[in-house]
This record gives C-alpha cells, sequence and structure tokens, in this order.
C-alpha cells in the first residue's frame, strides 16, 4: 500500500476514488481521514502542508457505543462538529478496525494529531 504524510505522521493510503478525487487514509487503528485535494465536495478547509490536502473529514472507530460520549466530547473540544446525523454511532464504512465510527467535519490538522495520540 501506498503511504503519505498527514500533519507529521506517516499513513497508509486505503483507498482513492477513482477520479482521484479522494483519498481514504489511515492514521492509527483508530483515526481514519478522507482528504481531498480539490475540495469539490465543499468540506470545510483545513489545509495540511504534508499531505497538500485543502481538506478532509476524520472519522473516529468506536468499540462500542458507550465509548461515544469520550470521543463526541474530545471532537468538539478540538473545535470538530457534527453535520445532520454524523455525530451518532454508526457501522463502520472507513474505520474498517471497529465496528462502528462517528464521523467529524471541522478540525484541524494538529487537532487531528492530538486525537491519534489520545486514541
Amino acid at each position: 500500500m501506498n503511504k503519505i504524510n498527514f500533519a507529521g505522521i506517516e499513513c497508509q493510503v486505503l483507498q482513492s476514488s477513482p477520479h482521484g478525487n479522494y483519498i481514504v487514509v489511515k492514521l492509527s487503528k483508530r483515526i481514519v481521514i478522507c482528504g481531498t485535494y480539490s475540495n469539490q465536495f465543499n468540506w470545510d478547509e483545513s489545509p495540511d502542508l504534508d499531505s497538500g490536502f485543502t481538506s478532509f473529514i476524520t472519522y473516529i472507530g468506536l468499540r462500542n457505543e458507550l465509548e461515544f460520549p469520550r470521543f463526541r466530547d474530545l471532537a468538539i473540544a478540538h473545535n470538530g462538529y457534527f453535520d445532520r446525523d454524523d455525530g451518532s454511532p454508526r457501522k463502520a464504512k472507513r474505520v474498517i478496525e471497529f465496528p462502528l465510527e462517528i464521523k467529524v467535519r471541522g478540525l484541524l490538522p494538529e487537532s487531528v494529531v492530538e486525537l491519534v495520540k489520545l486514541g
């Protein structure tokens, strides 16, 4: 698998869209991001110089529903937010090593690094 750097962390590329519009990257067992270079999806812009992403969404893996309040609060404390039903745990699609995940928007690259350290 290919590797890239994101905010100083060497990461594994899990998936790339057919047209290269986004890349799914594993930062840790629990933290995965979906980054874009073009931001055609109109996500919050939060550029990362290492990867070249103009914006990204963060996915946090959960072992069970009981972990949700802790990681929700950590995401909010790092200026993350949830859009529509993103703040409810869902069956994991991106963080494949966990049964559940939450989708967090608006984090800065430095905040994601902190979540990787705490997770």
